[in-house]
């Protein structure tokens, strides 16, 4: 299934900053469930996912005005073949949801959605995925280009892994995430939401939409397409790189100079898809979602 992506920032609402891949005690975190969410509202969070290893967690009552919290878990189904596991990140399923062992990782979908809930598949680039594995997972709604907890084995990013499919002509949001246990993989990566309001059902209907931006630093300010032109104005900016299928997107370097914050980019015959990635001074990077054009 083709998901339809939306440009948000050619939508109204507000920008949520959230973090959708976190674990606590209940599997293998550092922190309590109370503890991880007093961490992510003291930092200025609006959302945060609670998706613990085969489990959920009651989170009733943690929720305020400021700080949504979500109920989730993560599963792992095994990749055709059975040599490595898919990780998926489920997010607003019911505290008690459970998944059956049997389940392969389409129906481990199906079953998440008829919860009412969605998938992320994540950090593809630590478990082991190539082309075919990835092909192979059908309804999903994102793919995690950035896990923080993988920097810790050189493979926090998954923009390749992303790339491949967009080539293949799956066309998918990606996010960015702490996947937080433990020591330095908090605070990292995040996704900028924009929805309606701070409400599960305004947040869900973001997400399977793509009205989101992603980033460990950057701020995307504005992208729009126009007359076969892309512009975008961000932050400042060292990099800009305008991604599409193949050989047909183009970068922009400072080189030393002043940094960025505006570039433009002529779009060639047959992009297929436009995606923008940033890279300030610090080296930190922020993604837009990729629009068909």
């Amino acid at each position: 299934m083709q998901l339809s992506i939306v440009n948000p920032f050619e939508h109204d609402g507000r920008w949520y900053k959230s973090n959708l891949h976190s674990h606590t005690t209940t599997s293998d975190g550092d922190a309590t469930v109370e503890q991880r969410v007093q961490q992510y509202r003291e930092q200025g969070y609006h959302i945060l996912a609670i998706t613990d290893h085969d489990q959920t967690n009651d989170i009733e009552g943690l929720s305020t005005e400021e700080l949504l919290v979500v109920s989730g878990m993560e599963t792992h189904p095994l990749c055709p073949g059975h040599y490595e596991r898919y990780h998926l990140t489920c997010l607003n399923v019911p505290h008690g949801f459970e998944i059956p062992e049997e389940a392969d990782v389409n129906a481990r979908i199906g079953l998440v959605k008829e919860a009412g809930g969605e998938v992320v598949l994540s950090h593809p680039y630590w478990s082991g995925l190539d082309i075919n594995h990835l092909l192979a997972v059908r309804g999903n709604i994102a793919i995690e280009v950035f896990n923080a907890a993988c920097t810790r084995f050189g493979k926090g990013f998954s923009s390749v892994h992303w790339d491949n499919l967009l080539n293949q002509g799956r066309v998918i949001p990606a996010i960015a995430v702490d996947d937080t246990h433990r020591g330095r993989d908090i605070f990292m990566g995040w996704t900028m939401i924009k929805a309606e309001e701070l409400t599960v059902g305004a947040v869900m209907e973001a997400l399977r939409r793509g009205c989101f931006y992603t980033s460990c630093g950057p701020v995307i300010e504005d992208l729009r397409i126009d007359d076969g032109k892309v512009v975008l104005r961000c932050s400042r900016v060292v990099e800009v790189h305008f991604v599409c299928s193949s050989w047909r997107g183009r970068s922009f370097f400072t080189d030393g100079g002043e940094d960025m914050t505006r570039a433009e980019f002529e779009l060639k015959e047959k992009a297929g898809f436009v995606r923008v990635e940033v890279v300030d001074r610090k080296g930190k990077r922020a993604w837009t979602n990729p629009l068909i054009v």
